[in-house]
C-alpha cells in the first residue's frame, strides 16, 4: 500500500480552476498558498488528501469530489490563513 504524492499542477484542472476561482473572490492568488496531496494506492483518486500551507498555518481537507474547494474558502471566510 504505497502512498502517491501530488502537486498543486498535479490536480485536475477543473479543481485547479475553482481554487483560482475562490482565491481571486478572496484577494489571494494561488502562489500564495503551498498546495500539495496524497493518495494511498487503495483510494479512490478523489478521496485523496489535500493539504494546504501559507506561512505558519496548515490545512488539510480530504478530496470528496472537490469539497475540499467548499472547505478551503470557509477557513478563508473566516481567516484561517490570514
Amino acid at each position: 500500500m504505497g502512498t502517491t504524492l501530488f502537486r498543486y499542477i498535479d490536480l485536475p484542472i477543473g479543481d485547479r480552476a475553482a481554487f483560482e476561482l475562490v482565491c481571486a473572490r478572496h484577494g489571494f492568488a494561488p502562489v500564495h498558498f503551498d498546495i500539495s496531496a496524497s493518495a494511498t494506492s487503495d483510494e479512490p483518486t478523489h478521496e485523496r488528501l489535500v493539504t494546504v500551507r501559507r506561512g505558519g498555518w496548515t490545512q488539510s481537507y480530504r478530496d470528496s469530489h472537490g469539497q475540499w474547494i467548499r472547505q478551503f474558502e470557509a477557513d478563508l471566510t473566516c481567516r484561517f490563513f490570514r
